[in-house]
């Protein structure tokens, strides 16, 4: 360190001019060093530890670091701020390994010098120690190295690069853009093409392209892909492939890398997925029943097809934005079970109550089960309308229940009839023997009055009886209406207005039976509105479709309507209106013993024809009534 100190002082001095023996003196002495320092391309740093002051920088420090050297006098450490940031953990690890006297024979860093470029700075280290053999300054040989590392990157860059040409799984060929010849393949197109190397080299892009316009086409464009281009290999084969292209420059020529891959499986996997989901999508869309996809974590509706649209009168846009929720009138917690149970496969077959756009609510049977589509699980909803089926088996239950209470019941009201007889008999042999005058006889008077209301109870339960079928004959459908209304209504505060065709068809009834359907409905009506009212009365010639009406051949109707504007019928007993014995009115009442309405729709069925109502609490109630029209 001394010696540097000395060197450093000499060389400021100025050199004598006093001749040629006196030069070789200088040369020969210090001043040797001084331009031994100054001459050398590698910068000296003495660098004192561990205050960092530089004591001496060599003049070529500016070559080396891209900084002059008073900006290393004038900062210690000044090193530390021109560290490029990936470096700076490693230098700082370097100081502190200085600090506790480890001197690093060489090591490599990287600055950023003053005008932003980085640097490749190569140092060589040596260490400086007191008489104690404590560290006290260190000796570094700089050299600028950026030059040839970047050569070194260059050349490592090249060998990666070959590297994965030759090994990348895609077919890869080099093209000169100016004449389209193939200058390079690397080993996966050899083996797709079917050439050895030497072959491929020789030749030129037209002789493998098959469609020489995609082939001009990429020798003009700079960056280029091309989604299907039918390509050729040695043997004449033709199959397409999926290119893409990218150009550059390499010493003055212009080249164009491509990538391809051959896409013949997967074109063929494309193909039959498409007739797959051709197929599928025929299946979905062209089916009678309703179909629904839905996303069983959520309930949204993914998709629906054209039966499903019609039925719940959406849209598929619209239908699309619902959920589940919205169509099915359950509970969300009821649902997710049901479809967590589809989901699993522990049930697939379901009943449900859906509601259409119109506010109508259907009854539904529903098959359910998971399905994948393109990688999402979802249910199908198989949804079959049953509102009408449903109806027809309650009617057939119900007639059935009809029949077999209507054979109970004749049996029953001919064995009481009999014994009504028999006790209005006796009551009347009993007032001959009373005189009129006698308390007993006013009690045989009543007596005799409640058999009589008791054989009118057996005469409305032998007509609700299935023996003796109608006696029917023709009869003007209008003026028997009128006229059998005009006769229930007489002297009562409820009028009755009529809504008829001019050519409706002619009836063959039973005319007494039918009048007691229609005096029933009357005094129905009559009840139902205590403080007076009216009764609209219509019928329209209607034509019915197979299954259109329960229970109703195909035919020819008289559609006959009563809408009455009384309190209404609750829903929860609208089903049961017409079983037999069913009631509201107190027990004792006669005419409370429920077989008004089942006689009636008796006597309609025995008519060949159908029964129905509709009701609402507050607004009123319409019965409806079908009899096969006669010509």
């Amino acid at each position: 360190m001394a010696e540097l100190e000395f060197m450093k002082k000499q060389a400021s001095q100025p050199v004598s001019s006093a001749g040629e023996d006196v030069r070789a003196d200088i040369l020969q002495g210090p001043e040797r060093y001084r331009l031994l320092l100054e001459n050398l391309n590698d910068a000296i740093l003495l660098l004192r530890i561990p205050g960092g002051v530089y004591e001496y920088v060599s003049p070529n420090i500016t070559d080396v670091f891209g900084y002059p050297a008073e900006h290393f006098y004038r900062k210690p450490l000044f090193l530390r701020d021109i560290i490029h940031p990936d470096y700076f953990d490693y230098c700082k690890e370097n100081w502190e390994a200085l600090l506790e006297g480890n001197v690093a024979r060489s090591y490599e860093y990287k600055i950023i010098d003053q005008k932003g470029r980085e640097r490749f700075i190569e140092q060589s280290n040596k260490g400086l120690f007191d008489a104690n053999g404590q560290l006290i300054a260190l000796v570094g040989l700089c050299r600028n190295h950026t030059a040839s590392r970047q050569m070194l990157t260059l050349k490592e860059n090249e060998q990666r690069y070959r590297r994965t040409f030759e090994y990348a799984a895609n077919p890869i060929l080099l093209f000169e853009r100016k004449t389209g010849s193939i200058l390079d393949a690397n080993a996966a197109a050899l083996d797709l093409y079917g050439y050895s190397s030497g072959e491929m080299t020789g030749l030129g892009i037209l002789d493998i392209s098959a469609e020489a316009d995609k082939a001009a086409l990429l020798l003009k464009s700079s960056e280029m892909n091309i989604r299907k281009w039918l390509h050729k290999k040695k043997n004449g084969t033709v199959f397409p492939v999926e290119a893409a292209a990218s150009s550059f420059s390499q010493k003055h020529r212009k080249l164009i890398e491509v990538i391809v891959r051959g896409i013949e499986d997967r074109m063929r996997d494309e193909e039959e997925l498409l007739e797959r989901e051709a197929r599928y999508r025929c299946l979905f869309e062209d089916n009678a029943g309703s179909m629904l996809l839905i996303n069983p974590n959520t309930g949204r509706i993914v998709d629906a097809n054209s039966a499903a649209c019609q039925f719940y009168g959406y849209s598929k846009d619209v239908l699309k934005s619902k959920t589940i929720d919205d169509v099915c009138i359950l509970s969300r917690e009821h649902l997710l079970r049901d479809m967590e149970r589809a989901r699993k496969r522990e049930c697939g077959h379901f009943y449900f109550l859906n509601r259409l756009s119109n506010g109508e609510v259907r009854d539904v049977e529903a098959y359910i089960g998971p399905v994948e589509i393109l990688g999402e699980q979802l249910l199908y909803f198989l949804i079959h309308d049953i509102t009408d089926r449903k109806h027809m088996e309650e009617e057939m239950v119900k007639a059935r229940q009809l029949e077999s209470v209507g054979i109970l019941t004749g049996g029953i009201a001919h064995d009481f009839n009999n014994l009504l007889a028999a006790i209005l008999g006796n009551v009347s042999l009993a007032k001959l023997h009373l005189a009129s005058d006698d308390p007993a006889y006013e009690k045989m008077i009543q007596a005799e009055k409640i058999c009589l209301q008791g054989k009118e109870l057996t005469n409305r339960l032998t007509t609700f009886a299935q023996a003796g079928g109608p006696l029917r004959k023709k009869v003007m459908a209008a003026p028997f209406l009128r006229d059998t209304v005009a006769l229930f209504l007489s002297g009562s505060n409820v009028r009755c207005e009529f809504e008829f065709p001019d050519s409706l068809w002619p009836l063959e009834i039973d005319v007494g039976q039918v009048q007691k359907v229609i005096r029933q409905l009357i005094m129905n009506a009559q009840e139902a509105m205590p403080e007076g009212g009216f009764i609209l009365i219509r019928a329209e010639n209607a034509t019915v479709a197979a299954e259109e009406v329960p229970s109703l051949k195909e035919g020819p109707y008289i559609r006959i309507s009563f809408h009455d504007h009384g309190v209404g019928i609750p829903q929860e007993y609208q089903r049961k209106v017409f079983d037999p014995y069913f009631t509201t009115k107190p027990a004792e009442n006669v005419k409370g013993t429920g077989l008004g309405l089942a006689i009636c729709y008796s006597i309609i069925k025995k008519h060949d024809g159908y029964m129905s109502l509709s009701s609402k609490v507050g607004v009123g109630t319409t019965f409806t009534i079908y009899l096969p029209a006669h010509f």
